[in-house]
């Protein structure tokens, strides 16, 4: 319980910070052409013909860990990276 209050308003900033910063990334790419375009496009399930879904009935399940992973998981890697690198810095001698 002390780690957890151990200058708990610095690291939240960092990660509140982090998570600002990439949703902006996101919502930049939103507004490019090529988003624009695969909106357009859409996504075709099963392709055309009538064959169905291929995608493999396993994937349902697995699919949205996946997302999950990715959209917790990346942010929280950049987040430790962040940090990890700012104490090495702050612990190396300024030459």
């Amino acid at each position: 319980m002390k780690y957890l209050q151990y200058h708990w308003k610095s690291r939240a900033f960092v990660v509140l910070l982090i998570s600002v910063v990439i949703s902006m990334l996101l919502i930049s790419l939103e507004l490019t052409d090529w988003a624009a375009q695969i909106n357009q496009q859409g996504y075709s399930h099963g392709g055309e013909g009538g064959e169905g879904n291929k995608v493999p009935s396993f994937l349902r399940y697995i699919l949205p860990f996946v997302k999950e992973l990715v959209l917790i998981g990346v942010p929280m890697l950049l987040t430790l990276l962040f940090l990890k690198i700012s104490r090495m810095l702050k612990r190396s001698p300024i030459r």
